[in-house]
């Protein structure tokens, strides 16, 4: 369960947890989200999993260890989830800031 929700009142605050250590992913910079290579054509879906940077090698060695993994850097995923989405990065902070303020 890599994506869980902290209560920090009045807040419920989104947060990335690690799927090797189990800790939080406090910065986008240390985390990747990755997911298996294997066996992978057209249309098919694959579940993502999230991993600290120093995390990532034992994760894989955990999980089919000599299979093909591709990851890319958290700090991307935000641009990727809204393009993939069809929402503006202003359309999104706008909707937050209801959210927060609501």
């Amino acid at each position: 369960m890599p994506l869980v929700i902290t209560y920090n009142k009045p807040y419920a605050v989104p947060r990335i947890v690690c799927d090797s250590c189990g800790k939080v992913i406090a910065d986008a910079q240390d985390g990747n989200y990755q997911w298996s290579d294997a066996m992978l054509e057209d249309g098919t879906t694959t579940p993502m999993y999230f991993t600290h940077k120093e995390c990532c090698d034992a994760f894989e060695a955990a999980h089919g260890g000599g299979q093909a993994w591709s990851a890319i850097g958290l700090e991307c995923l935000p641009y990727f989830l809204a393009r993939n989405l069809h929402v503006t990065w202003q359309q999104a902070q706008a909707s937050a800031r209801l959210m927060m303020w609501g």
